[in-house]
């Protein structure tokens, strides 16, 4: 029997997807539970599997496009079998865009599936994200040809329009390849936008002794400990934080219409740079693990998140986030929030060099630790009280 498969709604606020590549191609033989194609959302990257097993006779969405959640991408049959497709679908699926097939019938294998492309009401079939860039550009898309299945319109057949119209430089911009926002880097631009435009943000700068955890992770090197066993910065900075944040309760918060919400739970978001851009996973309930644990959860999280197999889970319900630029070289800077939470820690790289104490001049290493905070919701003081907490917890570890 014939299958549709459909863009899935992976979370709550999912409302289109973009099928980033087809693991099968089609005419391809299929077994249940084999990854048929790849998925990615605003947050996630998920591999879709086949419900049953069988051959993938149409692809109806190529890679790249963004659809709509429930629309048809792909049909799998039976081996041997003949399917109707336009027939298929025409059989309306609950909640998704439907796409009007023409009437003459097609078999798998043997003819290729046609669809109008403008409805009898002049709807045109096109991708939301071409929609959207055309909208923004001025394009009639009613005069544009699609390229996609059924005469379908995407983002290259947009692009192709603004190009040949003149409409791809609006006035005072230089020429140059136009790079469609979407995926990772438009959840990032949307919320930084957000951030930077409504939490009045103050950063205070702060450089920390940090000595005691280089030696803490050079004597558990030295003690030959399975390199696995051995905690990162992050991971250590993220236990430490985690318990400062309990005596400090307003950075552990989010500014509301209501006022003030306390937050019950410690997550700790931790920055990771992928290649599609920067994804914050989540250490959940830190204040209740050890430094070790949270090492083991944080490199899972970072794993899966640059290999694109990131859950919805592992991406949301932060509670304050830290963000460390210091490998790549990076001295200090000023980290955005990232709403709702109330603060964020950045941490620079760690720095050899000679201090004068208690009459001997001694050699540690030191860092500058940045914490932006809500100024609605926690108050300049408190907030540099925090950073002196956190400041004598590392420079005491053992």
């Amino acid at each position: 029997m014939a299958v549709k498969l459909l863009m899935p709604k992976l979370g709550l606020n999912m409302v289109e997807g973009q099928v980033t590549e087809w693991i099968k191609k089609e005419g391809d033989t299929v077994k249940k539970g084999e990854v048929i194609y790849i998925v990615e959302t605003d947050k996630v990257t998920n591999e879709v599997e086949a419900p049953e097993s069988g051959k993938l006779v149409k692809i109806l969405v190529k890679d790249g496009e963004v659809v709509p959640v429930r629309q048809v991408v792909g049909i799998m049959a039976g081996e041997g079998e003949q399917v109707d497709i336009n027939a298929l679908m025409a059989e309306t699926v609950p909640g998704a865009e439907v796409i009007q097939p023409q009437s003459r019938p097609a078999t798998a294998g043997n003819a290729p599936i046609t669809m109008v492309a403008a409805s009898m009401t002049g709807q045109v079939l096109a991708s939301p994200l071409a929609k959207r860039l055309a909208a923004e550009h001025g394009i009639n898309l009613t005069s544009v040809k699609g390229s996609g299945p059924g005469g379908r319109i995407n983002t290259e057949d947009v692009e192709k329009a603004i190009a040949e119209k003149g409409a791809g430089i609006p006035a005072g911009e230089l020429p140059g390849r136009l790079v469609p926002l979407m995926g990772v880097r438009k959840v990032v631009a949307e919320r930084m936008a957000l951030s930077a435009s409504t939490i009045p943000m103050v950063t205070l700068n702060s450089e920390i002794d940090v000595t005691s955890l280089v030696k803490f992770r050079e004597g558990l090197k030295q003690a030959d400990k399975d390199k696995s066993e051995i905690p990162g910065y992050n991971a250590l900075i993220c236990f430490l934080v985690a318990k400062a944040l309990k005596e400090f309760p307003y950075l552990n918060a989010s500014f509301t219409e209501n006022g003030i919400r306390l937050l019950d739970m410690v997550n700790i978001g931790v920055a990771v740079d992928t290649p599609e851009g920067l994804l914050v996973v989540v250490a959940r309930d830190a204040d209740k693990k050890g430094h070790g644990e949270i090492n083991s959860e944080l490199n899972s999280l970072a794993e899966r998140a640059l290999s694109h197999k990131s859950a919805p889970q592992d991406l949301g319900d932060s509670t304050f986030t830290i963000t460390n630029l210091g490998m790549v070289g990076v001295d200090s800077f000023n980290p955005i929030i990232n709403p709702p939470e109330a603060g964020i820690l950045g941490i620079g790289r760690f720095v050899e060099k000679e201090i004068f104490k208690e009459e001997k001049v001694l050699r540690g290493f030191f860092a500058t630790f940045s914490l932006t905070f809500d100024h609605r919701v926690i108050d300049g003081a408190p907030a540099a009280r925090f950073l002196q907490r956190l400041s004598e917890s590392i420079s005491e570890f053992k």
